[in-house]
């Protein structure tokens, strides 16, 4: 583990955005401005077979 001078994890922040839901390819936009964009990943991985970010009434 990578820890900052403080002594805690390195990952700590990016763990704490994915636990609330933060889509990595936006957390990777915010991490490295000059890396691939969001839309360039999913224009390359395509979209999952489930929109899990659409709102379904079933799941309410």
């Amino acid at each position: 583990m990578t820890q900052d001078t403080t002594g805690r994890d390195a990952a700590d922040p990016a763990r704490a955005m994915l636990s609330e839901h933060i889509p990595l390819s936006l957390i990777m936009d915010m991490a490295s401005p000059e890396g691939p964009r969001s839309a360039e990943l999913l224009e390359a991985e395509g979209l999952p077979e489930d929109a899990w970010w659409e709102r379904d009434a079933s799941r309410s």
